[in-house]
């Protein structure tokens, strides 16, 4: 329940602090002087949508803070999102700025708008003009009955979202399998003649470049072995050759190395060298015989120089990318196959869900109907009390047998406002009196399974008078038997059935327009009343209607 709101700057609302009892409480006060706003004020505690044109002339913020109390079931969630609530209380403060934006605190705690929208969604439920389109809204309807279902329906629910949940992504699954499938079927002979292609030259990695080496060496065989051998004859048997010419120098070296160590040194390096050397003249001598000039071996190599350029042409600058495509390819075609035993498995699957989900469905439609019919029993009564004797209500629930997350129902709540008048969607024949009296109706008879604390009705008596006015407010009153009501409202038979009053009025101050509330006094509450009764014309008459009024409620 809310047990205390504070206001400051919004609209013309400078600052005010109300504290609400249990039970029925009524605010009234004259149109305009800021009823609506008071409500605006709670709107932003639970979450609602705000803009910086919201406060208050001069002002650079406005802040709206509600200390609520908070039964064992709120507080386990909120203990879930890290809030502390030792005390059964929490304390919302929402801070909005020029611009629009603001900061949430729940128990001084930062939390984001969802979060609080969420949780207050919990403790809090508006029924105002909002709630009746809602109402009127046959995609509702199916929302308002789950509730009634108790903890059997929210297994159901729980179950056939996991088995609907699991049936929608296999569905994808298969379809995206059967794409894909589709797609390597209509591209298999290309992929084929690509392999094929492919595999037809089966190039190996290192290969161009041994190619193009082996190339150069056949395309310029003449002239290498014509320089290799003349490079052997120079160092090995030419005039003066250079072999020669080290062996000699060594070996004087060799007389005079035992006089000095670096005469030794010196002789040690060219013996180093001239066996180096030899071995050089060896390596040449063995690559002149190796070099070919074979012009059929030189075609040859050509030819796989082409063969693996046109493929490169194709599939990959790089045989390494030639062979990925191939590799590609390969598991493309190999998934035709893979493909066609994954389908026949998921599909095994889906086929066993969806024989489960027609179970839970089946489970689910009698849940509800079983429980349409006693809701509407419950909501006959409640309209004949609230003078709509000849209205007949009924809940249609049509199985449908299309799968959806809530089931294969198609729910709408269906009226007739009239004795021998046939059934219509609510849509289409209720009026305003009539659907405030039917939210009213469906009020009392979910409040008992919402377990929400706080229900603010705003002018729930729009449309209706008479009889049928002091009916709702004899209902609003039993709901507060177990369930704090706050309710807005303009009808003195509703006002006087409130444990507590509050009056909201507009003055002017310092040249500024200010709404204040006031909490009235058994006396206050009497006038209060009679202006409502007879507006500024109170007699003696008037107010002892009113004292009587108030003695009934």
């Amino acid at each position: 329940m809310l047990k205390e709101l504070k206001i400051e700057n919004l609209a013309i609302i400078d600052s005010l602090d109300v504290e609400f009892s249990s039970g029925l409480n009524v605010l009234t006060g004259e149109t305009g002087a800021g009823k609506s706003i008071m409500l605006n004020g709670i709107n932003l505690l639970i979450g609602e949508k705000a803009t910086g044109e919201m406060i208050r002339d001069g002002e650079d913020k406005l802040v709206a803070q509600g200390i609520f109390q908070v039964e064992a079931i709120h507080r386990e969630e909120l203990s879930n999102l890290g809030i502390l609530c030792d005390d059964g209380e929490i304390i919302v403060r929402r801070i909005i700025d020029k611009n629009g934006k603001g900061k949430i605190y729940i128990n001084d705690m930062r939390v984001s708008q969802s979060t609080l929208k969420h949780l207050m969604g919990t403790l809090v439920d508006i029924v105002g003009q909002h709630s009746h389109q809602m109402l009127l809204n046959k995609n509702n309807h199916i929302k308002l009955l789950d509730k009634f279902l108790g903890s059997e329906g929210e297994t159901l629910l729980k179950n056939i979202d996991e088995v609907y949940t699991r049936y929608s992504k296999i569905q994808k699954e298969i379809v995206e399998i059967e794409k894909n499938k589709q797609e390597a079927l209509e591209k298999k002979e290309f992929y084929l003649y690509q392999l094929e292609e492919i595999e037809k030259v089966s190039p190996k990695l290192g290969e161009d470049e041994k190619l193009e080496e082996e190339y150069k060496k056949l395309f310029n065989g003449g002239k290498i072995r014509e320089k290799l051998s003349n490079t052997e004859f120079l160092l090995r048997e030419g005039e003066n050759n250079a072999l020669s010419i080290i062996h000699t120098s060594k070996k004087n070296l060799e007389v005079i190395a035992k006089y000095g160590n670096d005469f030794n040194e010196i002789f040690e390096k060219l013996d180093k060298i001239y066996y180096e050397l030899e071995d050089c003249i060896d390596l040449i001598s063995d690559l002149e015989k190796d070099i070919e000039v074979d012009d059929m071996a030189l075609e040859r190599v050509i030819k796989r120089i082409d063969a693996i350029n046109k493929i490169k042409s194709k599939y990959g600058s790089e045989i390494k990318d030639i062979l990925e495509f191939r590799d590609r390819i390969k598991n493309k075609l190999d998934l035709l196959e893979e493909n066609s035993f994954q389908i026949k498995t998921l599909l095994k699957e889906k086929d066993s869900l969806e024989k489960k989900y027609k179970v839970l469905s089946k489970s689910l439609n009698m849940l509800r109907v079983e429980k349409s019919k006693e809701i509407e029993k419950l909501l006959q009564d409640e309209l004949k009390y609230l003078n709509m004797e000849g209205a007949y209500f009924k809940i249609s629930v049509e199985n449908t047998l299309k799968m959806t997350s809530i089931g294969s129902d198609n729910v709408e709540f269906m009226i007739s406002t009239n004795l021998g008048q046939g059934l219509k969607p609510l849509w289409k024949i209720a009026s305003g009196g009539e659907v405030s009296r039917i939210m009213l109706a469906l009020k009392v008879i979910f409040s008992r399974v919402d377990n929400i604390p706080l229900l603010i009705f705003d002018e729930i008596d729009t449309g209706v008078g008479g009889e049928t006015v002091r009916k709702i407010a004899d209902k609003l009153k039993e709901i507060g038997k177990s369930t704090q009501v706050i309710s807005i409202t303009h009808s003195p038979a509703i006002a006087s059935k409130g444990q507590g009053q509050f009056y909201i009025e507009k003055n002017i101050e310092n040249g500024k327009t200010v709404s204040t509330v006031k909490k009235l006094s058994s006396e206050e509450r009497v006038y209060e009343i009679a202006r409502m009764l007879a507006g500024k014309n109170v007699t003696e008459a008037v107010i002892e209607h009113a004292k009587e009024l108030l003695n009934e409620g």
